[in-house]
């Protein structure tokens, strides 16, 4: 799918790891990576919305696009809505929401998830994958989504959902997966969260895409071709995703 745009947000009052964005990772700094693997997909436009001068001059430098935003806003997805107001895209132009976290994220991703809005039936769209052990469902760091038979979200939570489930079940279950933050979205479904409260009873998972989901919205989850590289949350990750970089350069 060709036509359609990426916003990457980049914050750099990071709770838990304070000027994420400029971190360097082998070289190039987390924002740059996160921008030429976009570069190297379908998106048409590719803009990096942040708030901070010290991000927006680094981008300017290695030729990004850039959008000045509000230091307010409280997610990502407010920023974005500031984005696609200010371009004056029309309300159904297809945004992908980039993490500006994942500097392993491939371009053939974003490519897959801007195109299951095609279906004409789903509002948002976004990937997971399959656990690779009970481990990893158990982690509450790990978002879990839980599915219907046509492949839409019912739930998303930290916690391990549906609960007792078995290991051998899990790891090839298409009903529950393990959630990726990429979404897309027409610009009109954004604009339509935006006037809408976060539901009290759901701000204890801290997932604003249950706000989606609680309103009727319908998010289609597809299982990505290939697992994405692990994203950077804290320090120790950076050292992780470099050691990955690292040994795909020597296998290419």
């Amino acid at each position: 799918m060709a036509n359609y745009n990426i916003i990457i947000p980049a914050r750099f009052a990071s709770t838990r790891l304070p000027g994420k964005p400029l971190i360097d990772i082998c070289g190039k700094t987390m924002i740059e990576r996160v921008w030429r693997n976009a570069k190297k997909s379908q998106a048409r436009d590719i803009i990096i919305a942040t708030d901070d001068e010290r991000i927006q001059s680094h981008a300017i430098n290695f030729g990004a696009k850039i959008c000045m935003t509000s230091s307010k806003h409280q997610s990502g997805t407010d920023r974005i809505i500031e984005v696609i107001d200010q371009m004056g895209w029309s309300d159904d132009q297809v945004v992908l929401n980039l993490q500006g976290d994942e500097p392993l994220l491939k371009a053939k991703l974003m490519d897959e998830c801007a195109s299951l809005l095609t279906d004409g039936i789903s509002d948002i769209g976004t990937l997971g994958s399959n656990f690779l052990s009970k481990k990893e469902w158990l982690n509450p760091n790990t978002v879990k989504v839980l599915m219907d038979e046509s492949g839409h979200a019912i739930y998303f939570s930290r916690l391990p959902i549906p609960n007792k489930l078995d290991a051998d079940v899990l790891i090839d279950n298409k009903f529950i997966l393990h959630h990726h933050g990429i979404y897309s979205y027409r610009c009109r479904i954004l604009r339509d969260l935006k006037l809408l409260d976060m539901p009290k009873q759901m701000e204890s998972e801290n997932l604003e895409q249950l706000k989606a989901l609680h309103y009727g919205f319908k998010i289609k989850v597809a299982n990505a071709s290939e697992r994405p590289g692990p994203s950077i949350d804290v320090i120790d990750d950076v050292e992780n995703v470099c050691a990955i970089i690292k040994k795909d350069l020597r296998s290419n």
